[in-house]
């Protein structure tokens, strides 16, 4: 898998003896990966995701997975508070609302999250969404994503 290299400043260390122990997915909310790419890279914005899956499966990669990317916010998962210490923002390019997410870009992701749980040995279990993980505040990645069938294919490919 080919990962573009668009370094954004918005990132820093995670806590001492955190590692990566989650994925979360996220969308955009834009009408173009430009303007993403844009805004992570704007100081105003302080956001930044791990990696973002263009509309045509390109997959971009701002901040390393052993550092903190800034794409949660006020978050909980399982119990355990601000998920951008422990976890990995995949966001998908998409509106959130009535965009359809392309196979081309389906499949990218499939092969980018299952590499991701291979790498950092983390079961399905471990891969969510921003609206699980900030409920009443986070929607995304939206209705039109198809989290059950995205899971299968993932936890297909898995060891």
């Amino acid at each position: 898998m080919s990962i573009l290299k668009r370094p954004t400043p918005h990132f820093n260390a995670r806590p001492a003896g955190s590692g990566v122990s989650l994925v979360v997915l996220h969308a955009d909310a834009a009408k173009s990966e430009g303007s993403t790419i844009g805004w992570l890279n704007d100081p105003a914005s302080k956001v930044s995701y791990h990696y973002l899956i263009g509309r045509d499966g390109t997959v971009y990669q701002f901040v390393a997975d052993e550092l903190r990317a800034w794409h949660a916010g006020v978050s909980t998962f399982n119990g355990v508070p601000n998920c951008n210490d422990y976890s990995i923002g995949v966001s998908f390019s998409n509106d959130q609302v009535s965009e359809p997410f392309p196979l081309v870009q389906i499949d990218a992701g499939v092969a980018l999250v299952a590499m991701l749980c291979g790498r950092h040995k983390l079961a399905v279990d471990r891969i969510t969404t921003h609206a699980v993980i900030a409920p009443g505040r986070k929607k995304d990645p939206g209705p039109k994503f198809q989290l059950t069938s995205f899971m299968t294919r993932v936890g297909a490919v898995l060891p």
